[in-house]
């Protein structure tokens, strides 16, 4: 069977961040681009010419991928971006709630969730996931 080259991710609208989060580090995930959004492989020495410009030209494909899956209203968060680390780390930072108060007020709402008579699984699934 022939792998498949296209992945479709949903486009990141703000309200979305949770799906595009795991649909976008998928993408690169399957495309060997995720080490270099986390940051685990840096830039060799600027000294290294030529490993050095394979890694700028490998480094553009997530960023590619990440942008590209923003919406067209999102992108003034993003400036002018080079960095495929920075881009992830400032969308994270923009829609990924961490604070305490956000963990406790998510911790309390799952501990009052309820399926309520009449409602089927599938819909107390997704109002979970909400």
């Amino acid at each position: 069977m022939a792998e498949s080259k296209i992945v479709t991710v949903v486009p990141l609208n703000g309200s979305n961040y949770g799906t595009w989060k795991v649909q976008c580090r998928m993408a690169l995930v399957k495309d060997g681009l995720w080490s270099i959004v986390s940051g685990t492989e840096t830039a060799p020495a600027s000294t290294e010419a030529e490993k050095y410009a394979k890694f700028v030209s490998r480094r553009d494909k997530p960023l590619a991928i990440i942008v590209l899956s923003v919406h067209p209203s999102l992108l003034y968060l993003l400036g002018d971006p080079e960095d495929p680390v920075a881009v992830w780390k400032k969308l994270s930072d923009q829609f990924q709630k961490k604070s305490w108060a956000n963990k406790l007020s998510l911790r309390l709402r799952l501990n009052n969730l309820r399926l309520k008579e009449g409602n089927s699984i599938s819909s107390h699934i997704m109002m979970i996931n909400d």
